[in-house]
């Protein structure tokens, strides 16, 4: 019985690991901004709206928000769809919204650098601060 190459192998793992995709978005309306806890809320519903019972498979979280622009993860094959899905969301919560796609990247870093000019710091971050912070 032959064995495979390794390259081979390293190939069918490679299309079963779930890769990371980060979404860049800009608040349009209203022109204050959204409160974070709203979004997230609304970013949860319109998910399970549109994917159903298989919308935890998506990965859909928002990594980064500043109230008028902020940025989503989700995973690769599923890219295409959380696009549509931003793009797509007028009402949040009784509150009538605008979002824009503005950008997609692979890592948070470069998403934030070439559409954020660097804004968009972890340190500003709530979510990111009650993970890490110390007690």
């Amino acid at each position: 019985m032959p064995v495979p190459s390794t390259f081979s192998l390293r190939e069918s793992n490679q299309s079963k690991r779930k890769r990371h995709r980060y979404i860049g978005f800009v608040v349009v309306k209203p022109e204050s901004g959204i409160d974070r806890e709203k979004l997230k809320a609304g970013l949860r519903y319109h998910c399970r709206k549109l994917f159903g019972d298989s919308w935890k498979e998506v990965g859909l979280r928002l990594t980064r928000f500043n109230g008028k622009e902020g940025i989503v993860h989700c995973y690769h094959i599923y890219k295409d769809e959380v696009i549509t899905l931003l793009n797509s969301i007028d009402r949040i919560l009784d509150q009538r919204v605008d979002i824009k796609t503005i950008g997609t990247s692979g890592t948070i870093k470069s998403l934030n650098r070439k559409f954020f000019g660097g804004r968009l710091r972890k340190e500003d971050d709530p979510d990111y601060m009650k993970r890490f912070r110390k007690n």
